[in-house]
């Protein structure tokens, strides 16, 4: 009977003991995780800090706006980036294109304006000599 209850007091001893152990593994397991967690949030504060994409030295090669910031070819006849070599310069080339197109347009249009005005003054001259 004695051994009985030293035994039955053993495995209660047992059983407190891993009751024990596994609140302590738990614990360990949480505060675990909340480090891990601690340690990625600060990763992820120091990268959007500091490490920027534009601040990386590949950025020219994936840069999204790459073409929108880039100068075009040649500029004027006078750009020096353009050399001999460069074939940046055409015999019969327009770099004022637009803005040829954009006073002529406008000539036409004026001179639209000054037919109809002669025309108007020519009808109403020729009807008063008829009358």
């Amino acid at each position: 009977m004695e051994r009985e209850e030293t035994e039955c007091l053993r495995n209660m001893a047992y059983d407190l003991d891993a009751i024990r152990n596994d609140r302590l593994a738990s614990l360990l397991q949480n505060r675990q995780e909340n480090d891990m967690r601690l340690i990625n949030k600060a990763i992820n504060e120091f990268r959007s800090l500091h490490q920027q994409p534009h601040s990386r030295r590949e950025f020219d090669l994936y840069d999204p706006d790459a073409l929108k910031r880039d100068k075009p070819g040649r500029i004027g006849d006078q750009d020096t980036r353009c050399g001999i070599a460069s074939i940046q310069k055409f015999s019969g080339e327009d770099l004022n294109g637009r803005a040829r197109d954009k006073i002529q347009k406008d000539q036409m249009r004026d001179w639209l304006n000054r037919q109809i005005i002669e025309r108007v003054r020519a009808e109403t001259a020729q009807r008063q000599a008829e009358r």
